[in-house]
């Protein structure tokens, strides 16, 4: 409690002037767009393309043996070079666009501030969010992690959080507590009213999840599972999984995992 009142106060002015302006409570953090780790791991990536085929290029034309002979690797590295220096020039001018967004996050919901254009967004106005959140490897080294957070409202705009903002992981997983505090309840009693409850290409009833074809009844559901970004349902006595499913193409995630393993654990209960 203490941090939280901490970081409140280390919030600029601007924060709790949007907070008082949209009625969005207090506000919470503040996110900004701008250099990231992920911007400077390509100035850094940029530098050595251009100066690598760079070197190579002007090494060429400075080799008296190859001065009469084709023209054609000198061309190839060249361009290389420039699509290193365009890449190089790209990692360093959009960080400085993007410098002046900013999210705040406040407790009744969240402002969304993009140069003069102002998006505010009450929590019961999110109608779903998306996150797709990949490990990258290369030769089996790990090479970093992209972050991508779609958040809809019920109005219909849309707005996407990715490695553009600082710590956008944390706003991220923010945007989805949030979201998920709000809506399941609603869910829940949806749920239990007998309703069909949607998550894009999985849905949920009282008789079980259907994937669009088939319809899975909850008694039969053997494992229910989240690895390397899929969702896996697997059925009593199949070695095959019954569905797999990306997480970024579940909206609302992390409210379908909550609700699928209250279903679950109730119907355990029930058994013992």
């Amino acid at each position: 409690m203490q941090q939280q009142m901490q970081a409140m106060q280390q919030l600029p002015p601007e924060a709790h002037q949007m907070a008082m302006t949209y009625q969005l409570g207090t506000p919470l953090a503040e996110y900004r767009g701008g250099f990231t780790g992920r911007s400077i791991g390509g100035i850094i990536l940029g530098i050595i393309f251009t100066g690598l085929f760079g070197a190579i290029a002007i090494g060429i034309m400075n080799d008296s043996s190859s001065s009469s002979s084709d023209g054609g690797p000198i061309i190839i590295m060249v361009v290389l070079a420039l699509v290193g220096l365009c890449f190089l020039l790209w990692s360093i001018i959009a960080p400085i666009i993007y410098s002046s967004w900013r999210v705040y996050v406040c407790s009744d919901g969240f402002v969304f501030a993009k140069g003069s254009e102002v998006q505010p967004t009450r929590w019961e106005h999110v109608q779903a969010v998306w996150q797709s959140v990949t490990r990258h490897y290369r030769n089996g080294i790990y090479t970093g992690t992209t972050h991508k957070y779609t958040v809809e409202r019920s109005d219909g705009y849309k707005v996407v959080f990715d490695d553009r903002f600082k710590k956008v992981s944390d706003l991220g997983d923010t945007l989805s507590n949030k979201a998920t505090a709000i809506m399941l309840p609603r869910v829940l009693a949806a749920y239990n009213a007998g309703n069909v409850v949607n998550f894009g290409p999985l849905s949920v009833q009282l008789q079980g999840v259907s994937n669009g074809r088939e319809l899975l009844p909850w008694s039969q559901i053997s494992d229910f599972s989240v690895n390397q970004g899929i969702v896996s349902v697997r059925k009593e006595g199949k070695w095959l999984n019954w569905s797999s499913v990306e997480v970024a193409k579940i909206p609302n995630f992390f409210v379908f995992m909550a609700l699928v393993r209250a279903i679950l654990d109730g119907a355990r209960g029930r058994q013992y």
